[in-house]
């Protein structure tokens, strides 16, 4: 078995171990020591698979302290968002200050390495979709935003960046549930990809910009319609 099928068995198991109560909201999960033992895998392959568990909202990973898994509230698509719209908006609003910049600093110095992680990445978001497979498109998702953080050449902001995302995992799980918007993200990631991959800074935050504000809108819209 190779290494993303190794993290993505580890999220299948973990997640049905949250879904079932066996490790209930607020609890901490078990040291990495100990769950590799548990699960037969390495620290690497645990660690992916906390990321995207972290990111579609099943856990929270705190650092110096350990990954908590968080409160679980099934609700319907529009009521979730009629109900959290002022903490969608100002999530956007913050990502919509920071992201652009990111991803107009990376197209100005990306690396061949960079191009290649974001075109993988936009390729597995894509095939994702068209499998039907939610969870890689959300993970692939979360993952394209990181890696052009991490990447972008400003370690405070990209820490900055990062902790924002730590808290849109149930945002963005919603968010992708909209419908046409998993369409509208693999063909806006791939616009990106290819302004950085042009050495094109302004259209890399022209386009990055858009992307989080054609998102905000959507989502706002979506939860002002009448049911």
């Amino acid at each position: 078995m190779d290494t993303e099928q190794v993290w993505s068995a580890t999220v299948d198991r973990l997640r049905a171990r949250i879904d079932s109560g066996d490790l209930p909201p607020g609890s901490r999960l078990p040291a990495e020591r100990v769950l590799c033992e548990e699960l037969g895998i390495s620290r690497g392959s645990l660690r992916q698979a906390l990321r995207v568990l972290d990111s579609i909202g099943y856990v929270q990973i705190r650092a110096g302290s350990g990954t908590y898994v968080r409160e679980q509230q099934e609700q319907p698509l529009r009521t979730w968002f009629t109900e959290h719209d002022q903490l969608v908006e100002k999530l956007f609003d913050l990502r919509a200050t920071v992201e652009p910049t990111l991803a107009e600093r990376l197209a100005r110095h990306a690396t061949a390495r960079t191009v290649s992680r974001l075109e993988d990445n936009v390729a597995e978001m894509a095939q994702a979709a068209e499998d039907g497979d939610m969870l890689h498109v959300i993970a692939a998702d979360a993952e394209f935003h990181r890696v052009i953080a991490q990447n972008a050449g400003n370690d405070d902001v990209a820490g900055l960046l990062r902790s924002v995302l730590a808290l849109v995992g149930e945002e963005r799980r919603a968010a992708l549930r909209l419908p046409g918007q998993i369409r509208k993200a693999v063909a806006d990631h791939r616009a990106i990809l290819d302004a950085i991959r042009r050495s094109d800074p302004a259209a890399a935050r022209e386009l990055t910009l858009k992307h989080l504000v054609d998102a905000k809108t959507y989502a706002h819209d979506y939860a002002a319609e009448e049911s």
